[in-house]
């Protein structure tokens, strides 16, 4: 099942947050985004809060996405941005694809239908 990572990030200034921005998508294209079973990369900056950032991350399964997190923790890849003063908060999902038919939402993977959820 593919892994999704959302991390949440709020800077001291709007300023701070468009310089690791800068770093940030940089780093993605030499590394992220080479890296085995990275399916999504992407970095959305707050149009009303411009000092938070979301960095969103896909991979093609568990297995790939700790060799990813391990990779990032062994030293071997150029160092992650850190920003005094940033805060950063993480959450990790399995991901499944829903589909609506006939107006309700359900699994996509025939194999795990559910009854799904009926909006009225």
């Amino acid at each position: 099942m593919p892994i999704r990572a959302l991390i949440s990030f709020t800077f001291p200034s709007a300023e701070a947050a468009e310089a690791e921005l800068a770093v940030r998508v940089e780093r993605c294209r030499a590394v992220e985004a080479g890296e085995p079973g990275c399916l999504q990369y992407e970095i959305f900056r707050s149009a009303m809060k411009p000092e938070k950032l979301v960095l969103i991350e896909l991979w093609e399964s568990e297995a790939l996405f700790d060799e990813h997190w391990q990779l990032n923790r062994s030293g071997t890849l150029p160092p992650q941005p850190q920003t005094p003063g940033r805060t950063a908060s993480a959450e990790f999902y399995v991901q499944k694809v829903f589909a609506s038919v006939d107006g309700v939402w359900a699994a996509a993977e025939p194999e795990r239908r559910l009854d799904g959820i009926r909006w009225y």
